[in-house]
């Protein structure tokens, strides 16, 4: 059976995918002040709403941003993981997905990064990790600074597992968790906490630094669900709510 049939595409449309052909063909740098709108209306022969609707779509997307004033215009930035992170919250609030499946999806995804690492990862990406086991052993009375380490060792993992779709998606994975567990979990990250997810992490490392992909697996899938058993006791409640795109300087209610 044939699918619906597809939406014509629109002009602005259009345009936005040619202005990111000429970013990408250009190799413009992030911070590149795009051509003045005169001189973009005569390059793509459309009219100033059109224009103005594909820059806005562009910059929607996180592909520019529009500064204002005399040195103002389109200046072309990077995408960013919190990017996709932000339009996989608005699906999943959508949806209808609770915070729970989110857990479960990095269940899934990191013990496959850990793997991964454990086979790909440079002697750089090593002493990284490395660098931030020790950090967090000398933080664990700072839980701000813990829980920042705690952050980076994930993203560190997930870098050095050497499949950049994977570790684009796990970071909007984490970005969607972070979002929604804003102003709570520190406040719940107690020095015992603390010290357990230590060591995990230096199992993990371990692992990853004797390059055995079976034991860094096995590592990171104990140490997510020792984290999902402290989530589900002491953070049920958030744990059961639905994702929910909200400003990531409030916490949730």
């Amino acid at each position: 059976m044939a699918g619906p049939a597809a939406r014509a595409m629109k002009q602005s449309e259009i345009v936005a995918r040619q202005i990111v052909a000429q970013i990408l063909g250009d190799r413009l740098a992030e911070g590149t002040r795009l051509p003045t709108e005169r001189a973009m209306l005569e390059t793509y022969q459309v009219g100033r709403s059109t224009l103005r609707e594909a820059l806005r779509m562009l910059e929607s997307r996180g592909i520019l941003s529009i500064r204002t004033g005399r040195d103002g215009g389109p200046v072309v930035r990077r995408p960013r993981a919190s990017d996709l992170g932000e339009a996989m919250t608005l699906i999943l609030q959508f949806e209808g997905i609770e915070f729970a499946e989110v857990f479960a999806a990095r269940q899934a995804l990191e013990p496959i990064l850990a793997g991964l690492a454990a086979e790909h990862a440079e002697h750089s990406e090593l002493e990284e990790l490395r660098g931030c086991v020790d950090r967090m052993a000398s933080s664990l009375d700072e839980s701000a600074v813990f829980h920042a380490e705690n952050l980076r060792f994930h993203e560190l993992v997930a870098r050095a597992a050497g499949s950049p779709v994977l570790e684009l998606i796990s970071h909007a994975v984490e970005w969607v968790a972070d979002g929604i567990a804003f102003g709570a979990v520190d406040a719940g990250f107690s020095q015992g906490a603390r010290q357990v997810a230590l060591t995990w992490h230096e199992r993990i490392h371990a692992a990853i630094a004797a390059g055995d992909a079976v034991a860094a697996t096995a590592a990171m899938e104990g140490h997510l669900e020792d984290s999902r058993e402290a989530w589900m006791s002491r953070y049920s409640d958030l744990t059961q709510r639905l994702v929910e795109w909200t400003p990531l300087t409030e916490a949730p209610a």
